[in-house]
Order: C-alpha cells, then sequence, then structure tokens
C-alpha cells in the first residue's frame, strides 16, 4: 500500500498527509505538557513548540521525497530530524534557536530540486546546485549575527560539543538535559549503517565536503557568534535523509542483497552490546534492550524473507516500520518530560 500511495498520489497531497500525521504526533506530544488557560505568553510559547517540529519534520521530508520513494521512509526522516533527541533539546533555548533548527531544511531544497527545473545534469547545473547549497550556511550566520545585533544570545556559551554530544547515537537513552545529544533512536541505527555504505558508494562528494564543514564548525569556536554546537543540525538533517535511503534499501533488498540485512542487524546488535556494557545498571535499561531486541527481530525477519527470494514489500514494511514506530512513540514521550516536564 505504502508504495502504491508513492506512485498515484501526487506530491502535494504526499506532503499534507504527512504534515497532518507530524501535527497530530506533536500534540499527542506536547498536549499533556500545556499551560494553565489565561496565561497568554506561555500559550503563544506553547504555540510554537506545536508548531516549530511540525515545519521542521515537513522540511526534512520533502528533502527525502528526492532521493527516496517510499513515503514512509520519508515521513521516519522527518521525525527524526523534528522529534528527536536534538531537536528535543533545542525547547531549553530560546525560541529564536528553534525557529532557526525549524527553517534549516527549507534553506535547502533550492539545492536539492534545482535539478527538476534544470532538467538536465551538467556542469552548470552542478556548479549552481553547488553554490545554493551553501546558502543554509549564509542563512545561519545572517540568522544569529542579527540576533547578536540585538543583543540576544538564543543558545548559552557553555553549551559545547562533546564526546556527550555523540553518545545517543549508540545508547539513544542516553541524552543529557546538560547538553545537545545526537540521537536516532534505536531502530534507525542500523538503517543509518546501511546507508552510510550507500552515501560512500554512490560517492556525494558535495555532500560530504558539507558534512565535514559543520562538523569543523561544531567543534570550532563561534564564527560570527553562531554557536558551535548548532552546526550539529546539519550533521542530524544529513543523516536523517540517509537513515530514509536505509531503510528503502532494507525494504527493496534481494536475495543477492542479503548481506545488507546482515549488515543492519550486525549494527543493531553491536548497538544492543554497547548498551549492555554501559547501561545494565541504569533505571533504563530494561526499556532499552527490549527496543533494541525488537529491532534486530525485525531485521533478522526482513533478512530471511529477503534469503528465500520472496518480494514481500507490505510485510517487510510493516515488520520494519512496526518496530521504529514503538521506538519512536516510548523514546519521544520519554525524552519530552526529561526536557520540559
Amino acid at each position: 500500500m505504502v508504495l502504491a500511495i508513492n506512485k498515484k498520489l501526487p506530491p502535494v497531497v504526499l506532503f499534507l498527509f504527512a504534515a497532518v500525521i507530524y501535527a497530530a504526533f506533536a500534540a499527542w506530544l506536547f498536549l499533556p505538557l500545556r499551560p494553565p488557560l489565561g496565561k497568554s505568553a506561555d500559550l503563544l510559547k506553547f504555540l510554537l513548540f506545536l508548531l516549530i517540529p511540525v515545519i521542521s519534520a515537513s522540511g526534512v521530508f520533502i528533502l527525502a521525497e528526492r532521493y527516496v520513494n517510499s513515503f514512509v521512509a520519508c515521513f521516519l526522516a522527518g521525525i527524526i530530524y523534528g522529534f528527536g533527541s536534538f531537536a528535543l533539546a533545542f525547547y531549553c533555548f530560546h525560541p529564536f534557536a528553534l525557529c532557526v533548527y525549524a527553517a534549516l531544511p527549507w534553506t535547502f531544497i533550492p539545492a536539492v530540486f534545482l535539478y527538476k527545473l534544470a532538467k538536465k545534469d551538467d556542469k552548470i547545473t552542478n556548479f549552481l546546485a553547488a553554490a545554493l547549497s551553501l546558502l543554509p550556511f549564509l542563512f545561519v550566520f545572517a540568522a544569529y549575527w542579527l540576533a547578536a545585533k540585538n543583543f540576544l544570545y538564543p543558545i548559552p556559551a557553555d553549551i559545547i560539543v562533546s564526546s556527550k554530544s555523540f553518545a545517543a547515537i549508540i545508547n539513544p537513552f542516553a541524552f543529557s538535559i546538560d547538553t545537545v545529544s545526537i540521537g536516532f533512536f534505536h531502530a534507525p541505527f542500523g538503517a543509518l549503517v546501511v546507508g552510510m555504505v550507500l552515501f560512500f558508494k554512490t560517492r556525494r562528494f558535495w555532500t560530504a565536503v558539507l558534512l565535514a564543514m559543520a562538523l569543523f564548525l561544531a567543534f570550532y569556536k563561534p564564527v560570527l557568534n553562531v554557536p558551535p554546537v548548532f552546526w550539529l543540525s546539519f550533521v542530524v538533517l544529513i543523516c536523517s535523509l540517509i537513515i530514509a535511503e536505509g531503510f528503502e534499501a532494507l525494504i527493496l533488498a534481494g536475495k543477492t542483497d542479503a548481506n545488507w540485512l546482515l549488515l543492519a542487524a550486525a549494527a543493531l546488535v553491536l548497538q544492543a552490546g554497547v548498551i549492555f556494557a554501559l547501561g545494565r545498571t541504569a533505571a533504563y535499561f530494561p526499556l532499552s534492550a527490549a527496543l533494541s531486541a525488537i529491532a534486530v527481530i525485525a531485521v533478522l525477519l526482513v533478512f530471511f524473507i529477503a534469503r528465500t527470494g520472496l518480494a514481500m514489500h507490505y510485510l517487510r514494511m510493516a515488520v520494519l516500520y512496526v518496530s521504529v514506530l514503538i521506538d519512536v512513540l516510548i523514546i519521544s514521550r520519554d525524552m519530552i518530560t526529561k526536557f520540559l516536564g
């Protein structure tokens, strides 16, 4: 059904459908934290909190559609960017930081969809796309320069990038309210590994350059008043798209591609091993272990389906995406309670 949706419905309808689901998810996530009626300032801030993840996730959904055919894979890319641990950490800062974060995916759209407008892949088109891909960097510099000019510093200076910022990639419950953590939940970790392999095999040189630039700026001193930690937004955005491609690869893998599925399973087993080694005494361990086990079982089931030579794409999607949905619902609720509860 999901593959059929992509072929039959126009992109605008798919976008609106995804945006409605994002809005419903945001309402489910944030409504328990709504402020008392009568406090207009708090109410406006709460409405902004509801709107921001929908805007950011919808922007990533549009970008993912450029590279991925699966509606659900594109949808999950938006969930990871708009509702992941990195995004939710921004709710502890000034709303301005949230707005810039939400707008970032939309600034990539001109570069990503230039090929459709040009209708050809030549040197001029490639050069223009490369030039337009610098637009997000200029946007971030301009936004924070304007904020500083008005004596607004949205992210505290003591928020720095360290090893803790990346711990939640392996252990999704390792996010901290004292820093900004990149995390992709449990189940998408296998898709991230597969997507990374595809990323390098397809030689996406310019995207790799953008990723390297963002990482360099994240560990460098502030440039034009941009907090170094904000540059990790680019890393989260690119990885969200890579995860979407990884999920699609897992869904479409044939008998000869079964090794990709084993790679994803191995990555998830490694993740589970690290969680056991480092967090077996933590309160979250039983839940984290259960979510890891669900993810591993889901990928192994898809592996055995592929090994039989059967397509069964709908069954694969049901198995994989249900495991991701369970993961997202549980961890997002836990994160929002710790950040804002």
